[in-house]
This record gives structure tokens, C-alpha cells and sequence, in this order.
């Protein structure tokens, strides 16, 4: 085991958070989960620890360790809120994955997560216990500390504000570290990163798409980068389009776009327009409802006008249409001809098969390797692993009374649901695990902090009258 640089960095932050609290904490936490392919502590051989899950045990210490903090987190915890299914997810999973794989073991054929008895799975192998049951169910319950974390921290009025503005510097820090990635890729130094891209994974760095660098940020992958960019441009739209710092958030979703269009991710080019119309959607239910801002009917007017022209102006010059065309081919079309496509329907193909074979059980969490979220679950988690993340997702977009227009519940809960909606359409796209990552959690947690009826006059009062000394408190 090595502590790396950036490992020591992550751990100075976090005994600086210890004393200064969970502001500070949060304010480290949010952009640290950006460094997908940062390790802070190399294991030698067994795994990685990020810097991100790292620092969630600081954040989450020093939001514990306030007083008072305990409510909200309860109240999530009782049925049928989002907590008691994050509990009954959790286990499910990690009694799944110690047990399912030695259950059905030899029953199926898998595309393993992590190392077998039968070595590194680069192909098939017998159903069996694997590193990868040990990995994802740490990484399940850092979900969960998150979620809660946040929950908790977000509950009252200006943790609410301070987590919505962490994630507009997490958008804008994305956007500049894929700006670094290009800048450093162009000139040849992209060695400077190396301190960011230090994990034990394998690294898709310097790869190409139709004569174009593929854009990787502080990420493994393309995809991956898309992954964390589509959830920004959800939380950041949503935001412009109820008219929140539009400046601000205007800029951060534009540039958000115009990554996703350059990145040559098929994750990019299949969620994105999905994502537009959700937000296109929401506009138009938004401007029945008598409560759009002027951004919303800019949008809904110029987003048709602007995709006729922009398609008339590709059509009417051959040489654009052409290379537009054939970039396409190489890209999406192309894809699913490639080995990278080959081997990535091969995975969800079988991991169906594993749901069949395992009789709706699923092969136990962190067994199984898909290349879509929808079939990781069942493959690993199988029905009941289904039905809890159906209840967790329908609490965290549920409907909810809204706030007075251009309060901060509003637009926070708003496009946090948003955000997660974008990162769920990615990982149905692409998404080889279970985890969603923790950014999906940051979001959850701030909808369900806003969304918090039953708690939300209870909190956000008491955090509103700063001269209250919560020790006289008679609640």
C-alpha cells in the first residue's frame, strides 16, 4: 500500500475539514469526485482508493459530528422513504454478493468485474467469488454515506445553497480540466496530469475518433467524461431555464453542450438529445403551468429554429454534410462494428442470460459486467435489486409542492432531479456497473433534502433563526 501526492493532499483537506466543519468539508468533496482516474491510496495490487471516497469519510464525520444533524437522516430511514431502500439495497447486495456467487456458482458464464480463481477475466468464466463483489459493495455503502451526507447537510437553508454552489464549481471545474486535457493532448504534455491520472486502471488517453482527439477531462475514458458532463449540463440547463444567475448557468450548460458535441462519446451523442428533450419537455409543461421565465420561452423558441437552420446549413454545403456523415459512420454506426461494440453487446447479452440462469436472483452485487445500467442491475442484483432502486428513483422524482417562485428549493430540487434523470439515461446507455457513482448521490441527496415535506418547516427553521441556542431547543 502507497500513499500518493494526491493522496496527501486529500487527507491534509480532510484534517483541515475537521476543524473548520462540513462547509469546508463539502467545498473539498464536490470537485474532488471529478478525478475519475486519481487514485489517493494505491492498495499494491487489490484496488484503488480515490480521492473522492477518501474525502467523503471526512465530510461525513464532520457532518455527523454537529449537533442536531440526526432528523433527517431518520426520517429517510423510515418505509417507504428513500433511505429504507438504500438500506434494503444495501442488504440485498452485500449479503447477495457474498452469498449468490457461491449459491449459483458454475450455473452460467460471466463477464467478471475483478479478478477470479481463474485469473483476470478478459472472457468468460464460471459464475464464482470475485474481487469485484468485495469493491462494489464498499462502493454501494460509500453511495449511501453520501446520499445521506448530503441529506443531512442540505437540510437546512444555507447548507441547501452551499451544496447547489458546489455543484455549479463542479460543473465549471469539469469544464476547465477538459479544456487542460485538450490544451496538454494538443502540446504533447500531457504528462503535467500525471499526477491525476495515476490509478492502477487502464487509462484511453491519447485515442482518436474520425481525425478528432477524444476528450477525457480528469477521466479514464471518453465515456466516462461524457458520464459526469451530461449530469452537469442537466443540473446547469435546468438552472438557466428557471432563470437562476442565468448568466452563470448559461454559460456553464453552453460549454457543457459544446463538449458533449466534440467529445466523440456515443454515450455523448445518444444521451445528450435525450436529455434536451426532457428539459424541452419540462419547458413546455413549465409554460402551461403560467410560471416560466423568460429564459424557458427563449429556449423552447430558439431550440427548433436553431436545429432547422443548423440542419439546412449542413444540407445545402455538401463538402459539411459529408464529412458530418462520415464522422457519424465512424462514431455511432461504425461502433457497433467495432471490437469496442462487439465486446459490449456480447456483455449485455450474457448478462441477461446470467438474470435467466440465476432465476431472477442475479449473480450477486460486483459479479457481473454489463454496458448498461438497467442490465447490470438485474444481472447482479437481480428483481429485488430492480424494485429497490425503482422505489429510491421514484422517491427522488416524485411529485412535490413547489416553493414560492424563485426560492432556492425550487430551482435546487428541480435540477437536481434533472441531473440525475441525465446521468440515468447515460448509465442505461453505457454503464457497466451498478454504482452510479457518487456525483449521482450529491444530486439525489439535494432533491430529497428539498423534497423533505415532513421535515423541511422543522429544519429550515431553526436554521433561519441563527440567535436560537439549539441546546434550549425543546424539540
Amino acid at each position: 500500500m502507497s500513499i500518493e501526492p494526491i493522496g496527501a493532499v486529500t487527507m491534509l483537506l480532510g484534517l483541515i475539514a475537521l476543524f473548520r466543519g462540513p462547509d469546508f468539508a463539502l467545498g473539498a468533496f464536490i470537485p474532488l469526485t471529478l478525478l475519475g482516474a486519481a487514485a489517493a491510496i494505491l492498495l499494491g495490487g487489490s484496488g484503488t482508493i480515490q480521492p473522492a471516497h477518501l474525502m467523503l469519510g471526512f465530510f461525513a464525520i464532520a457532518v455527523f459530528a454537529s449537533p442536531n444533524r440526526f432528523g433527517p437522516v431518520l426520517r429517510s430511514l423510515t418505509f417507504p422513504r428513500e433511505g429504507f431502500w438504500f438500506c434494503a439495497l444495501a442488504a440485498y447486495g452485500i449479503a447477495g454478493a457474498f452469498l449468490l456467487p457461491r449459491l449459483f456458482a458454475g450455473a452460467t458464464g460471466v463477464n467478471a468485474i475483478g479478478a477470479t480463481e481463474h485469473g483476470p477475466s478478459v472472457v468468460l468464466v464460471p459464475l464464482g467469488p470475485t474481487s469485484g463483489n468485495i469493491t462494489q459493495s464498499i462502493y454501494l455503502i460509500a453511495d449511501i454515506v453520501c446520499f445521506l451526507a448530503v441529506l443531512t447537510y442540505a437540510a437546512r437553508p444555507r447548507g441547501f445553497v452551499r451544496v447547489l454552489r458546489a455543484l455549479l464549481v463542479y460543473a465549471g471545474v469539469n469544464i476547465i480540466l477538459a479544456g487542460i486535457d485538450l490544451a496538454t493532448g494538443l502540446t504533447g504534455t500531457g504528462f503535467l496530469l500525471d499526477f491525476i491520472r495515476n490509478a492502477d486502471y487502464q487509462l484511453h488517453l491519447e485515442e482518436t475518433t474520425g481525425g478528432l482527439r477524444r476528450i477525457v477531462g480528469s477521466f479514464t475514458e471518453t465515456s466516462a467524461f461524457s458520464y459526469a458532463t451530461v449530469g452537469s449540463l442537466g443540473f446547469t440547463a435546468q438552472l438557466w431555464l428557471l432563470g437562476y444567475q442565468p448568466w452563470l448557468t448559461g454559460t456553464l450548460s453552453l460549454a457543457s453542450l459544446m463538449l458533449l458535441a466534440f467529445s466523440t462519446s456515443t454515450t455523448a451523442y445518444v444521451a445528450t438529445p435525450l436529455l434536451v428533450a426532457v428539459l424541452y419537455a419540462s419547458s413546455l409543461l413549465r409554460v402551461s403551468r403560467g410560471r416560466a421565465p423568460a429564459t424557458t420561452f427563449v429556449f423552447l423558441a430558439l431550440a427548433p429554429l436553431a436545429t432547422l437552420l443548423l440542419g439546412l446549413g449542413i444540407a445545402l454545403t455538401p463538402p459539411a454534410s459529408q464529412a458530418i456523415l462520415d464522422f457519424l459512420d465512424v462514431a455511432i454506426v461504425g461502433k457497433s462494428a467495432s471490437q469496442s461494440g462487439l465486446e459490449r453487446a456480447q456483455w449485455n447479452q450474457t448478462a441477461f442470460q446470467n438474470f435467466v440462469d440465476t432465476s431472477g436472483m442475479g449473480g450477486g452485487l460486483g459479479s457481473i459486467r454489463a454496458s448498461s445500467f438497467l442490465l447490470a442491475v438485474l444481472s447482479n442484483l437481480g428483481v429485488i435489486g430492480l424494485l429497490c432502486f425503482t422505489m429510491i428513483l421514484l422517491q427522488i422524482f416524485r411529485p412535490f409542492q413547489q416553493a414560492r417562485q424563485g426560492d432556492d428549493k425550487t430551482y435546487g430540487r428541480s435540477a437536481a432531479r434533472i441531473a440525475c434523470g441525465g446521468i440515468l439515461i447515460a448509465a442505461t446507455v453505457s454503464g457497466a456497473l451498478v454504482d452510479l457513482g457518487l456525483p449521482f448521490f450529491v444530486f439525489a441527496g439535494l432533491a430529497c433534502a428539498a423534497g423533505d415535506r415532513s421535515s423541511a418547516r422543522e429544519e429550515w427553521a431553526c436554521d433561519l433563526s441563527p440567535d436560537r441556542n439549539p441546546s434550549s431547543s425543546s424539540r
